[in-house]
């Protein structure tokens, strides 16, 4: 039995588990940089990983090992941006990329390293749960180069009330009736959101926000002449599924792009989540009027 075996079955009881799970929690977090917790409840050990909890049973397993897999699942954090966003763009050192419906931190991470020191990437989540797991992700992973923002963009400041699914990726807003959860986030536009932070060009913005999209163009129709490329990831696809009219935004998305001077395109793929994305770039007779 090694002395590490031997110190966790001394302390896996009544007496010692507040310890172990505080000390499991500082080690799963050096080696992953990420917002892990574990603690034990209810008679079973959770991990927790910014809002998702996961049970491991009633006896203490975690390890180095299984530290260095979730380590290995945020470096996967990285092709999957590059899949999902990076298709049409390939960041460079010094760009502004805003990340709009930023959930944990997944593709804010790409997005940081991509532009480098003198880069900024602007990291919006609404989500009360998801923006604090996004604070401390960008911490444990020294962002230096991100602000995070507790916001949902709409077309008017206010307060949105928030929808939680599922999944939580899968989280929205609403500012209507809509049966949600007690959870509320502050609204506002990109537009103030813009001008209170001094950003007066964008070379890619990224946003998923679960059918707000149309509210939050809206809401930036004095910074959209200055985004040189957006990708919106539209949910038609939902819709078709059944999953709520205020899911299909494609039609308006596609028209507002190309009404403020952007040349559009998607990308033919299997995924349906992949082909409802606009992905839209400034033309040069735009870039020069604007």
């Amino acid at each position: 039995m090694t002395l590490r075996s031997t110190l966790v079955r001394f302390l896996d009881h009544p007496g010692g588990r507040f310890i172990l799970a505080k000390a499991a929690s500082a080690s799963a977090q050096r080696i992953t940089r990420c917002d892990v917790h574990i603690a034990y409840r209810q008679g079973k050990w959770l991990r927790r990983i910014g809002a998702d909890v996961e049970s491991n049973g009633p006896t203490f397993t975690y390890t180095r090992e299984i530290f260095r897999e979730w380590r290995a699942q945020i470096e996967n954090y990285a092709s999957d941006s590059r899949d999902f966003w990076l298709r049409f763009y390939e960041p460079k050192e010094g760009d502004t990329i805003i990340d709009v419906g930023a959930g944990h931190g997944e593709d804010t991470l790409t997005f940081s390293r991509a532009v480098g020191k003198s880069g900024r990437v602007v990291a919006i989540e609404s989500h009360p749960l998801s923006f604090k797991a996004l604070k401390s992700f960008c911490r444990l992973n020294n962002l230096s180069n991100v602000t995070p923002v507790h916001l949902a963009l709409m077309d008017k400041p206010g307060e949105v009330r928030v929808i939680e699914a599922d999944l939580w990726p899968q989280n929205r807003v609403t500012s209507n009736g809509e049966p949600s959860s007690s959870m509320t986030a502050p609204a506002g536009t990109l537009d103030d959101l813009c001008r209170s932070l001094g950003i007066r060009e964008i070379s890619f913005l990224k946003m998923n926000i679960e059918g707000a999209e149309r509210y939050a163009l809206l809401g930036a129709e004095k910074i959209t002449p200055h985004i040189q490329r957006i990708c919106v990831a539209c949910h038609d696809f939902l819709a078709d599924r059944g999953e709520g009219e205020h899911l299909r935004t494609r039609t308006f998305a596609e028209r507002f792009l190309s009404e403020h001077g952007f040349e559009t395109t998607r990308r033919a793929d299997p995924r349906d989540y992949i082909s409802d994305q606009i992905f839209g770039e400034k033309t040069r007779h735009a870039n020069a009027s604007a």
